[in-house]
């Protein structure tokens, strides 16, 4: 097979009736030609990295930091002898310690990748040649070779199918793998090749004309053409149902696919983006105080050189400078990004390992801090408050109600036995109801090896339509894409009824109804329709508007889904020459959907109303329970659906977004401005009132009240935003972060979500039964809403309250050795030497130090079962005051004190030698360490006390060990340890008791609740 590599003129082929005037590039495969080895091949390469490019990227990447720039900066400086202030491991250790940790972390993942993609690239498929069937690598498939697919086959390329094993040239296929959805597809053959052999498909003469490849995963567009052997051209235009893409499974049997778009091309490969990097508000607000600590730095170092000596040149006042800035430069901690990159791991792995939120993955393991800041999260309703498991619980046929109690169920199946006995007799609407519930579907029935039936069906919603009317006597036997084949029984009647399917219109989000064209056993043809009440009452008579509007009210009111049948009988004439036109707008390359949409709503004209269904979706358990404990959180819960405002404020009711005692003001197709201005006014002037707004209104809102709507809105208790599309709620994400300045999570569980989940600070994934594309887009998946309880009251308070004590114990442990070597400089003529050794310097901010620091992770100051009994202990750090910079200025203020302390004592209680003073200030700074690490904390768990034990033991052993390596011989000696421990209690104990009284003089919020929790907790046991 010849492949024409480049995109060619339509004009002059087989498309040149078919397309307008203008030029239009499309691809052509032509069949049975040699293929082009310039071809790309079908490699799937997801690495970053390969051997050569390893080093310089991932440094490329790590210096883009701006503080691994500024050590590496200090690094060099120490090959410059006139700038040298200590020894070089001092700068090099800490500096290549973090570069190693990144690379490793770097090659770990991407040495996986590979092996993926090795796996993927070497399974062998079997294409279809002259010679017979031949072994491929997937990694080496061509654009224009026949591939044979076998069921639970991954698909290696984007294929065009040319055959199945299904006598009608059906396929299923499984995407969850590509946009996350777990029901089956089905996919269908090329009719003009379904029927050939081996031998045909490889000698017949012919090409395959389509669309240049594009992200669209729901669209395709292409021409096949077959020449006969008298001349004769055979053309059949193609769409998305005779293709599948790469990475999708075959569900059941066998099929010959042809290569259509390959690697980088394949659908998948086009559409994987880089996942968007968020950094959370922790990050932010750490990169604000050590910007802060940057400049005192430089600060700092300004002041010890002007009080150093009289003005000199330039030259000697810069290099003085220098030295200076690098002796205080421990005041930015090289530490603090590996201490909080490893704590995000364990927070990440204890949030994985949660069994009481079994099923939670951490799918971005950067913002487990941002959890337990959360003040406004916004939520899907179907599959995420609710089940998406749907009951079928009431219909009302025209002024007839029935619901599912067994007083109305046996009355149903009497009229269904009198509509069936006597048709000339009696009215068929119950009848027609029940039929147009059992054929107008894309609803498939599958038999297992053990005959239990399923249902694949792309929403709940069909399946419970369907089982309702199995239920009452309409059982499907088979569905394909030519017939459904439906038996009846009532009572003693048993019937069969075949229809044959002469056209399908499915479901879309844009069309928000489907429909089905069918001939009875009495070759009489049908056309049914159901939708949404919005679109159906538009296409029935206006006698009906006002009906269809109240009783869809009416069923929403109770939280039910509503559904509006409807249909009209053809003549064979009036069908044909409809179905003529039809297929000629269906073989149309442009614009063949416009001119398909604008046939099908002829058709539309004219229909007759059947009746509407009423389907309920219940609540989640504990669902209510966990939006009251969100709320007394101090996290503003929003639901954003694109169902019927009925139903949403039911569910706002029984879920509790509604409190008893607000007030709902509603924004229903509003439109006019002034309207719109008046509204606001009164949604600023009261703030319990909950609003909730249509997508018509709120497209209104957005488009010229933005600020004062999002002003309005963030005012009230909670907003509700009905029949709105995927991008209103990625809009109005995005806006809430904008005005509210504060962290903002959404949370769903199907793909028309994920625009909010990515735009969102934290995004929320549920794995429900709308597919996993939610989740996979999401920063943590979880299965059921009230995982949130535990994932943000217990995990995201800690990780948050962990992280901000952490950070600020690293950036004082900096603080405090800058302090001592300022005062140091300050009270010996300005020297600008390091007062500590090298390896003293190294293991200060390493080994020995690192282990009670890090254990700071383990710190709990309430138990779990507290924690979700008290949901203001979240409300007490959601507004970020355990870091910010009046915390930040204590902790200055705590360093400065002690480093003064630890440096002016040693001096007085010890007049020795200098190597003397070295060895009791840095033992000083070190048990200081120890004694804050195990006072400042919440909870002294095992963790703690054995880091601290450990560390001592790795300080004193190291000390006696190494004596003449350490510079420190001579001066390990008993009252060497008494004069450390008087000076330690000198600095730490007045900070201690210092605490101690504000704490009890003047309380912090948390403080006072903490000590409310207290009391209620001994008064409860």
């Amino acid at each position: 097979m010849k492949v024409e590599e480049e995109g060619i003129s339509l004009r002059g082929t087989v498309l040149d009736p078919l397309i307008e005037k203008k030029e239009i590039k499309y691809r052509e495969i032509i069949l049975n030609q040699t293929i082009s080895q310039k071809k790309a091949c079908n490699e799937i390469n997801n690495s970053k990295y390969s051997i050569f490019t390893f080093f310089p990227f991932v440094l490329f990447y790590q210096f883009q930091h701006f503080f691994n720039l500024y050590f590496l900066g200090l690094t060099i400086t120490q090959f410059i002898p006139a700038l040298e202030v200590g020894f070089i491991i001092n700068y090099v250790g800490p500096l290549s310690i973090v570069l190693c940790l990144s690379m490793f972390k770097e090659a770990y993942d991407d040495i996986l990748r590979h092996s993926r993609d090795r796996q993927i690239n070497n399974q062998l498929y079997q294409i279809l040649t002259i010679e017979g069937l031949m072994n491929k690598k997937s990694g080496n498939l061509q654009v224009g070779q026949i591939v044979q697919v076998n069921k639970d086959e991954r698909i290696p390329a984007d294929l065009l199918i040319l055959r199945t094993d299904d006598k009608d040239g059906n396929a299923f296929i499984r995407t969850d793998q590509l946009d996350g959805e777990t029901d089956w597809k089905l996919r269908k053959s090329v009719k003009l090749t379904q029927n050939m052999d081996d031998n045909q498909l490889t000698s017949v003469s012919g090409l395959i004309q389509f669309e240049e490849p594009h992200q669209n995963i729901n669209s395709f567009k292409g021409l096949v053409q077959i020449n006969e052997m008298d001349g004769k051209q055979l053309r059949e235009s193609t769409s998305l149902e005779n293709v599948v893409w790469a990475n999708s499974v075959l569900a059941v049997g066998q099929i010959y696919g042809i290569v259509i778009y390959n690697g980088n091309e394949a659908k998948m490969m086009m559409n994987q983006r880089k996942a968007q990097t968020k950094k959370g508000i922790f990050d932010v607000e750490v990169d604000k105080l050590s910007k802060l600590s940057f400049f005192i730095m430089i600060v700092l170092a300004v002041i010890i050189t002007l009080f150093s000596s009289p003005p000199r040149d330039f030259k000697y006042v810069l290099q003085m400078y220098m030295r200076y800035l690098i002796l205080v430069s421990n005041i930015i901690p090289i530490s603090m990004r590996v201490n909080l990159e490893f704590a995000k791991i364990v927070y990440s792995v204890r949030i994985n390992r949660d069994t009481k939120i079994e099923g939670t993955i951490t799918r971005n393991s950067n913002i487990p801090e941002s959890l337990g800041r959360i003040s406004y999260l916004l939520s899907d309703k179907t599959g995420t408050l609710t089940q998406n498991e749907m009951i079928f619980k009431r219909f009302s046929l025209e002024n007839e109600k029935y619901t599912i109690e067994q007083e109305d169920l046996t009355k149903i199946k009497q009229i269904l036995y009198d509509q069936f006995k006597y048709p000339n007799e009696k009215s068929g609407k119950m009848r027609d109801f029940f039929t147009c519930l059992s054929v107008c579907h894309h609803v498939t029935p599958v038999d297992d090896e053990y005959g239990n039936r399923t249902y694949q069906a792309q929403s709940p919603d069909e399946i419970a339509l369907i089982k309702f009317a199995a239920q009452q006597g309409f059982y499907i036997l088979s569905r394909d894409d030519k017939e459904i084949i439906i038996h009846i029984e009532q009572k003693e009647l048993k019937i069969k009824e075949r229809y044959q399917i002469l056209n399908s219109f499915p479901f879309s989000s844009e069309n928000k109804r489907m429909g089905i064209v069918l001939k009875n056993n009495q070759n009489q043809i049908h056309f049914y329709v159901k939708g949404a009440d919005v679109v159906l009452k538009q296409l029935l008579p206006e006698k009906y508007s006002s009906y269809i509007d109240e009783e869809t009210e009416n069923l929403a009111r109770v939280g039910l889904r509503t559904l509006v049948l409807a249909h009209k009988k053809l003549s064979q004439k009036e069908y044909e020459d409809w179905n003529e036109k039809y297929i000629k707008a269906a073989q149309l390359i442009e614009k063949r959907e416009q001119e398909m949409q604008k046939l099908i709503e002829q058709l539309e004209k004219q229909l007759e109303f059947i009746g509407i269904t009423g389907v309920e979706d219940k609540l989640q358990d504990d669902v209510s329970h966990t939006i009251e404990n969100l709320k007394n959180a101090g996290i503003n819960v929003w639901m954003l659906t694109g169902d019927k405002m009925e139903t949403a404020i039911c569910i706002a009711i029984l879920s509790g977004l509604k409190h008893a005692t607000q007030n709902f003001i509603i924004m229903k197709d509003v439109i006019d401005e002034i309207q719109m201005s008046l509204i606001l006014q009164n949604l600023e002037a009261n703030s319990n009132n909950v609003l909730v707004i249509d997508g018509t209104s709120l497209q209104e809102a957005l488009h010229g009240f933005e600020q004062q709507f999002m002003k309005a809105a963030m005012n009230c208790p909670s907003v509700i935003c009905c029949r709105c599309c995927p991008t209103q709620k990625a809009i109005v994400t995005e806006l809430l972060k904008k005005y509210s300045g504060l962290v903002v999570a959404a949370v769903g569980d199907g793909g028309n979500d994920v625009g909010m989940i990515q735009s969102s600070d934290v995004g929320i994934g549920i794995e429900g039964k709308e597919g996993k594309q939610a989740a996979l887009a999401s920063d943590f998946s979880i299965l059921k809403f009230n995982s949130l309880n535990l994932l943000l009251l217990w995990h995201g308070r800690l990780s948050y309250k962990r992280s901000s004590l952490l950070s600020q114990f690293i950036l004082h442990r900096g603080l405090l050795i800058a302090t001592v070597q300022t005062i140091f400089m300050f009270l010996f003529y300005f020297l600008s030497i390091s007062l500590f050794s090298g390896f003293l310097m190294f293991g200060y901010s390493t080994i020995f130090t690192m282990f009670p620091v890090f254990c700071i992770i383990y710190d709990e100051d309430v138990k779990q079962e507290i924690a979700m009994r008290f949901p203001p202990l979240y409300k007490s750090i959601q507004q970020g005051r355990l870091l910010n910079t009046k915390t930040f200025l204590i902790w200055i203020w705590k360093a400065v004190f002690q480093g003064f302390i630890i440096m002016i004592c040693s001096i007085l209680l010890i007049k020795q030698a200098f190597l003397r003073l070295e060895t009791t200030v840095f033992t000083c700074l070190i048990f200081t360490q120890y004694a804050m690490t195990l006072t400042e904390l919440e909870s002294l768990h095992i963790y703690m006390i054995l880091s601290n034990l450990l560390s001592v033991l790795i300080y004193l052993m190291t000390l006696l060990l190494f004596p003449e390596q350490l510079l420190v011989q001579d001066t390990i000696d008993v009252p060497f340890f008494g004069w450390v421990i008087l000076i330690l209690l000198m600095s730490w104990l007045p900070l201690y008791i210092l605490r101690r009284i504000l704490k009890s003089v003047d309380p912090s919020d948390y403080e006072k609740l903490m000590d409310q929790v207290q009391r209620e907790t001994i008064n409860t046991n």
